[in-house]
């Protein structure tokens, strides 16, 4: 089970997955059930810290596999912790 805490931003419960790049993602607690796809419109977050490209899905399928949402993709408030792109930061 995962650890959690509450969200600084919306208070939401939050847990968090380390990536093969060594970075922390807030990622929503409950484990969800998706079917992979490369040209999925959702981002997974797996346990092992890779991320998979699918579709939600509510059921178990043959191809089914489970992970986690990023809370970045449904935290309202998620624009106050995004990181300026380097790009953006030399415009200022």
């Amino acid at each position: 089970m995962m650890r959690t805490t509450q969200c600084r931003a919306c208070g939401a419960e939050i847990g968090f997955i380390k990536t093969v790049a060594g970075k922390s993602v807030p990622v929503d607690p409950d484990c969800v059930t998706f079917s992979p796809n490369e040209k999925g419109p959702c981002a997974f977050v797996m346990l092992d810290g890779t991320i998979k490209r699918g579709f939600k899905t509510n059921e178990e399928k043959p191809d089914s596999e489970f992970g986690y949402v990023s809370h970045f993709a449904t935290c309202p408030d998620a624009d106050k912790f995004r990181k300026a792109r380097k790009s953006d930061r030399k415009k200022g």
